[in-house]
């Protein structure tokens, strides 16, 4: 099998503010077919965990679930901009804060059958306030939970989003290693 089947053509039917539409014709072997791909600049996603034990999620509606959603903050990255400094950037932006530290724990892609978009997952330590600075369309609660109420809010179906999850079961071992102990998921 080749690295990569052969890419024959490529049309752009939709152009929006956040993504971009394309139809692509691919040849795998002698099977030619088409997809639709979501072109996306990536995401960057930050866990803020504060020195007194509690972590800081966000909850704004989100219209393709049709509910308000509890997530971890994060946000699409700027034309040219490093998943790092975009993690920083919507940590000030959503919560008002800064991080003395951030650890990368991860990069996934969010839904690799349709969509490009690649999310990079970051944990945000040492933590100092400064000034929220949400954007025009951007309306957010912020929801501070202890960590291991965190862990409860999955298994009870309070946090449904994927990249919160994945987000909290990478970084609460490095916060509190003992947080698995009694979680029924793991």
């Amino acid at each position: 099998m080749p690295d990569t089947p052969e890419f024959i053509d490529s049309k752009k039917i939709f152009e929006g503010r956040v993504f971009d539409v394309t139809v692509d014709t691919v040849r795998e072997g002698d099977q030619t077919y088409v997809r639709e791909v979501v072109h996306h600049p990536g995401s960057a996603v930050i866990l803020p965990a504060f020195d007194d034990g509690t972590i800081a999620l966000v909850r704004q509606y989100r219209h393709p679930a049709v509910k308000y959603l509890l997530e971890l903050p994060a946000g699409t990255l700027n034309k040219g901009e490093r998943p790092e400094d975009g993690a920083s950037r919507e940590l000030e932006e959503e919560l008002g804060v800064r991080a003395g530290k951030i650890e990368k724990l991860s990069e996934f892609f969010v839904s690799p059958g349709f969509c490009e978009e690649k999310m990079w997952l970051y944990l945000a330590t040492e933590l100092t306030e400064t000034a929220q600075r949400l954007e025009y369309d951007e309306f957010i609660e912020v929801v501070r939970v202890p960590v291991e109420r965190a862990l409860q809010m999955i298994t009870e179906g309070e946090i449904e989003d994927a990249k919160t999850i994945i987000g909290l079961l990478l970084a609460l071992p490095r916060l509190r290693p003992t947080a698995f102990a009694d979680y029924p998921a793991v």
